[in-house]
């Protein structure tokens, strides 16, 4: 199965598990302890939950109907089966603050500082989405896409999320990236451990995978792996924070691909004999001239504009 429909088939089914729970508050037979439970075990369920309240009070609202009034649970299942799709699982604007989940993203080429409750700082990479709660007793991160960077105060460990990874990190600096399914969690100061909740139950640490100080901790669908970080990867790694992007011998494909992530107009490479061509320096992340000048000179590749981005030929 694709990392697509995977997604898909899950936002799907906490949907429908979100519409479930508010048709048993509505009918009078909620169990609110394990609501709770549900609802805290992920904040995919507390967005779900509060996409699917919206949803009903906008159907309430369009057919003359007080939002504070009480709905059957036909009525219910209507409201929120019948723009499930579309409302629930497409609209990204609802806010999630209503269940404790505060917000920033970032928009393609532009990088984003954020002070969180505590007084930790996170910094979003291009295209990135970053939601927390916090309050006395829990500290809890979510990525939903992208990138984050992360200076942790001290205090109880905070729980960084992406997808159906988890990750615990202690008081330090942090790089965080997902990609795909899996989360990439490079450690500059402190500890990240890598940990599994089966369902909502209490978190279990995978005592094996702890990343220090110069070590990266990779959880994905295989089992959680610890590597070290070299001078040169650890450079590469937070010179998005600079404004930069560092390539040390990637294959053009790779860079490019990179780059892609900065840019609006697109970088293409029309040739397959190049994409292998390796490539190294520093450049700026949001304006490729000097990347695509050092291609042409250093290395005989064209770039001609095409469509507001670019395409690499001989």
């Amino acid at each position: 199965m694709s990392i697509f429909n995977h997604r898909h088939r899950r936002k799907r089914r906490i949907a429908g598990e979100a519409a479930t729970w508010l048709a048993r508050h509505d009918a009078g037979t909620i169990d609110e302890k394990r609501f709770l439970a549900w609802r805290d075990a992920s904040p995919e369920h507390a967005i779900a939950f509060t996409r699917a309240l919206a949803v009903w009070n906008e159907a309430g609202a369009r057919a003359g109907v007080s939002v504070e009034s009480r709905f059957t649970r036909r009525r219910a299942a209507a409201a929120i089966g019948g723009m499930a799709l579309v409302g629930l699982l497409g609209a990204g604007g609802f806010t999630t603050r209503a269940y404790a989940w505060n917000s920033a993203s970032s928009k393609v080429g532009e990088c984003k500082r954020v002070v969180l409750p505590d007084g930790s700082r996170a910094m979003l990479n291009t295209d990135s989405e970053l939601q927390w709660r916090f309050s006395s007793t829990e500290r809890s991160l979510w990525i939903v896409r992208g990138e984050v960077g992360l200076e942790l105060v001290g205090g109880s460990p905070a729980q960084i999320h992406g997808l159906d990874r988890i990750a615990s990190l202690s008081q330090g600096r942090f790089n965080v990236r997902l990609e795909g399914a899996a989360m990439d969690v490079t450690v500059l100061a402190g500890k990240a451990a890598a940990m599994r909740a089966p369902k909502a139950e209490a978190l279990i640490a995978a005592a094996a995978a702890v990343a220090a100080p110069s070590e990266g901790l990779l959880l994905s669908a295989a089992a959680p792996s610890v590597r070290e970080a070299s001078p040169q990867r650890l450079a590469a790694t937070v010179a998005w924070q600079q404004g930069e992007i560092l390539f040390d011998n990637e294959p053009l494909q790779t860079a490019v691909r990179e780059y892609n992530r900065y840019l609006t107009g697109k970088i293409v490479i029309a040739d397959p004999d190049l994409t292998g061509i390796p490539v190294g320096g520093r450049f700026t992340s949001t304006d490729p001239a000097d990347f695509l000048s050092a291609l042409e000179l250093g290395l005989g590749v064209r770039a001609t504009a095409s469509n507001g981005g670019f395409v690499l030929t001989r």
